[in-house]
Order: structure tokens, then sequence, then C-alpha cells
């Protein structure tokens, strides 16, 4: 779980970086449609993936899933005995 939650951490550096960027781009032009529909349909879709990475990399550090991994390796072996 250590190499996934990693993984994870790294792409949300690396949405976040996409993030900033963006918004820094969009904020140079003086056009409020470009600045609204730029927010509306890529800037906020960031923001709520970067915001669900974290809710994810919270759950695993926090072990919500350790049991279903267990669940997972007890079936595995269960049907190795057959």
């Amino acid at each position: 779980m250590k190499d996934l939650t990693q993984y994870l951490t790294d792409t949300r550096a690396e949405l976040q970086d996409m993030f900033d960027e963006l918004d820094n781009a969009i904020r140079e032009y003086e056009n409020d449609n470009l600045t609204t529909d730029a927010s509306n349909n890529v800037i906020s879709k960031l923001e709520t993936a970067i915001s669900e990475l974290d809710i994810l990399i919270n759950d695993i550090d926090s072990g919500v899933y350790e049991d279903s991994i267990l669940l997972e390796e007890d079936d595995e072996e269960d049907e190795e005995d057959f």
C-alpha cells in the first residue's frame, strides 16, 4: 500500500501544479467568458480531483482498506485449497 500511497501523492502534486499553472495563465487574460468557461470546465474538475485524491490518500493512510485487503487475501487462499 505504501507504493500506492506514494503514487497517489505524486499524482496529486502533479495535478496541483497543473491547477496552479492553468489558474495563473487564465488570470492573465481579461476575458470573462474564458475565465468562466475555464473555471467551470477545467479548473473546478481539477479541484475536485485533488480533493478526492486527498480523501483517498487519507483513507489509505488511516487503514480504511486494510480489512478488504485481508479479506481478499483470505478468499484467494480459500480458492487455492480447492
